[in-house]
């Protein structure tokens, strides 16, 4: 077979049709790889009939928004040596055609683009992307002598960096949960779920939301680093009021059935402090989505978010 022809394609595409911009659709296939660092990316795409019965690739690719210092920008470079195969047999070689975007749950219906293929369309095909292991930084005088590594496994895009002070600062502050803390929460359908426990505290003459969350046992790979990311998309309602404040900050713990005395960080919710807000129902609104999407050659693989009822 020819080498792939690397040209993004400027006309129609048939069944369904794809364009130079496109969106992906369900039979979407995902690529994550991970830094030693914390932070990471994934790739999304699938393989389109073209007008003249040809394939093309379709895809997008996202980076983690918090990262280490030392992987800024080292997502396009792995990019740009990232293969894909299918069946065994290499379909293209470098992705930096394919358009950045931001990380989410389920990638189905995003922003794509697509390149020309010189293979012939065959149903069933399914790409499989590897990205490339690589050594980011081999570790100096200055980092402690710890080098920075890639490799193809873990959250890919929702993981976060592993950095110190934003740690810290997400701790500053902490106080302890009452037993009249709200707890919410849910199930994976792959297994495992999330639990989130918070209450409004007035701290300095403010209202805060004030709380910490778990990943509960039981989870599979393919949702780690999800629990954030569904907590960043969590509607607070305080009485009757939608709080403008992201429960994706709140901290992490270990899972527990009793959040009675558990350390919690607290966020400001804007509000100057009344005691008439303490006798306000508190709610936490957790999302019922699909959280995970991804088609391999042994099938599609569909993983949801079921929240609690009670």
């Amino acid at each position: 077979m020819r080498p792939a022809l690397l040209i993004v394609l400027m006309t129609a595409m048939g069944g369904p049709p794809a364009a130079a911009e496109t969106r992906l659709g369900p039979g979407v296939s995902l690529a994550h790889g991970s830094y030693s660092t914390g932070g990471g990316m994934t790739v999304a795409t699938e393989l389109r009939r073209t007008a003249e019965g040809k394939t093309a690739l379709c895809g997008a690719w996202a980076e983690s928004g918090s990262q280490s210092v030392y992987t800024k920008g080292a997502s396009r470079s792995i990019l740009s040596d990232a293969s894909v195969y299918s069946g065994g047999t290499r379909l293209l070689s470098g992705l930096g055609l394919l358009p950045k975007i931001a990380p989410r749950l389920d990638y189905a219906g995003v922003r794509a683009r697509c390149i020309a293929l010189d293979l012939p369309w065959r149903a069933g095909r399914v790409p499989e992307v590897f990205l490339p292991r690589q050594v980011i930084s081999p570790g100096t005088h200055d980092d402690g002598g710890h080098a920075v590594r890639f490799q193809q496994s873990g959250p890919g895009a929702l993981g976060g960096s592993l950095e110190i002070i934003p740690v810290l600062r997400r701790q500053s502050g902490l106080v302890r949960l009452s037993s009249g803390a709200v707890v919410a929460g849910g199930h994976y359908t792959g297994g495992g779920g999330l639990r989130v426990a918070a209450e409004i505290v007035p701290v300095s003459g403010r209202a805060h939301l004030c709380g910490a969350w778990s990943d509960l046992p039981g989870q599979v790979p393919q949702t780690e680093g999800v629990g954030r990311a569904l907590l960043h998309g969590a509607n607070v309602t305080l009485g009757a009021h939608r709080l403008d404040i992201d429960a994706g900050d709140l901290r992490r713990v270990r899972a527990r059935h009793d959040y009675t005395g558990t350390h919690a960080n607290c966020l400001d919710t804007g509000l100057d402090w009344h005691p008439a807000l303490a006798r306000e129902t508190l709610r936490l609104h957790l999302p019922a989505r699909v959280v995970y999407r991804s088609t391999t050659p042994e099938g599609t693989r569909v993983i949801r978010f079921v929240p609690s009822s009670g």
